[in-house]
């Protein structure tokens, strides 16, 4: 299937609600892995702690440094379901940026085991900068979405972001833009034609259902009812239409990076073990997204593909 990278230029635009958002709406089995190097949100987010972090990312990149098929196999067990269906998943990002640079080494591997498993991912990426993070999935993407809003400050952040993604990528093909409305002064006419690139969504201000996602504050009732879903699933179809299924263009392939050139190379993900920050008395059972989801179970070591 499909790997999606979403990035953003910084300012904080709300990137992993945002990948939050299209998960929950996504129109086939997807697992959003956060791959974010300064550290995943949802646990602590959505789940509002109620999870502890015992598997995730940090555990399947020690299963990357013996190879990508050991961490396409090894995966599945790091996953947490978002639904009853095994529909949506979650791979958990790290719990202390201090691990980020243990990830490096295994990039390469994750992102060719991501690109090949039986269902979508969307990877959180978070802020793109030169020479950092988890550029081997960002060019391992059949589509990469930044993220932003669209005004003057953000715009500008975007435009150095867009040419590293096109020296990155070897062309802009595959780069797109989401935009998250409330405080901009655009339109996504403007911006796409300032960036040189399209607009394939709008999120709308929300304020109740962003921080559910979030934050895990306020109702979960009706979530797909609302504003941010009810756009999200707009946005996922269109996302996923034009790559879904394909393979990515041309650009650099995950093999061409070398753990040199993103962090030293005397870190590997041994040096770091992951970390229980949330009390372990707690039950995801009253905990309750969208549809008849229970969330918070192992997804189990099969992939059980979606239709």
């Amino acid at each position: 299937m499909a790997l999606y990278a979403l990035v953003s230029a910084g300012g904080s635009p709300g990137v992993t609600t945002s990948a939050l958002a299209l998960t929950l709406g996504w129109p086939s089995q997807v697992i959003l892995a956060e791959c974010d190097p300064s550290g995943g949100d949802i646990l602590a987010g959505l789940f509002a702690g109620h999870v502890p972090a015992t598997r995730g990312l940090l555990n399947l990149a020690l299963d990357a440094g013996r190879g990508a098929d050991v961490a396409s196999r090894g995966l599945w067990p790091q996953l947490i379901e978002l639904d009853d269906a095994r529909q949506r998943l979650l791979l958990a990002g790290i719990s202390d940026p201090r691990q980020g640079a243990g990830l490096a080494l295994a990039w390469p591997a994750l992102a060719t085991a991501f690109s090949s498993l039986p269902a979508d991912v969307i990877a959180d990426c978070g802020r793109l900068d030169a020479g950092e993070g988890p550029l081997p999935v960002i060019t391992a993407a059949s589509a990469v979405v930044l993220v932003l809003r669209p005004s003057l400050r953000q715009v500008a952040r975007a435009r150095s972001r867009i040419e590293m993604l096109g020296q990155l990528l070897g062309g802009l093909q595959r780069v797109t833009l989401l935009l998250l409305d409330g405080d901009g002064t655009h339109s996504p006419r403007e911006v796409s034609k300032t960036l040189g690139v399209p607009v394939t969504g709008t999120l709308p201000y929300d304020r109740k259902t962003a921080g559910v996602l979030s934050d895990g504050a306020g109702s979960r009732r009706s979530l797909q009812a609302r504003p941010l879903l009810r756009a999200a699933v707009v946005t996922g179809r269109a996302l996923r239409g034009p790559a879904g299924g394909t393979a990515p263009g041309p650009g650099l392939a995950p093999s061409d990076f070398t753990p040199t050139d993103f962090a030293p190379s005397d870190f590997t993900p041994t040096d770091f073990t992951p970390t229980d920050f949330t009390p372990t008395d707690f039950t995801p059972t009253d905990f309750a997204p969208p549809g008849r989801a229970r969330p918070g179970r192992a997804a189990g070591p099969g992939p059980g593909p979606g239709p």
